[in-house]
């Protein structure tokens, strides 16, 4: 459900921008280079600490796991998909409900996207 959530809201950002010919591709082009980079920093921490060792030492081995999860973001949210993740967004049984579990969930997204951020630059300072 997070997931799905935190696609709509760069879908809805894709629409809004200055490029919304194509929100469906672009919002899983963005999604899926967030998902990438926390992997890579899993991976980048996991190898700092001597746990497991580096997993993306070679730059084909990131393009082509950065391709396939575009593409599998983008098969799993088509037309029907996104329309009824509106539709389950907006139906509450009280306005009460809709105020508190949408500041959850844009609190939740706003976290996940300046965690992501800043742990790009933490790693490197590691």
């Amino acid at each position: 459900m997070i997931f799905d959530y935190f696609f709509l809201k760069f879908y809805k950002g894709i629409l809004k921008s200055s490029i919304p010919e194509l929100p469906r591709f672009m919002a899983s082009v963005l999604f899926g280079l967030f998902i990438h980079l926390n992997l890579f920093l899993i991976s980048g921490t996991l190898a700092k600490l001597d746990i497991l060792p580096f997993l993306y030492s070679s730059n084909t081995l990131i393009i082509i796991q950065l391709v396939i999860i575009i593409f599998l973001i983008y098969l799993r949210y088509n037309k029907n998909r996104i329309a009824l993740i509106k539709s389950e967004f907006v139906t509450f049984t009280t306005d009460e409900e809709f105020f508190f579990k949408k500041n959850k969930l844009n609190v939740a997204f706003i976290l996940y996207v300046v965690l992501t951020i800043l742990s790009t630059f933490t790693i490197l300072c590691i």
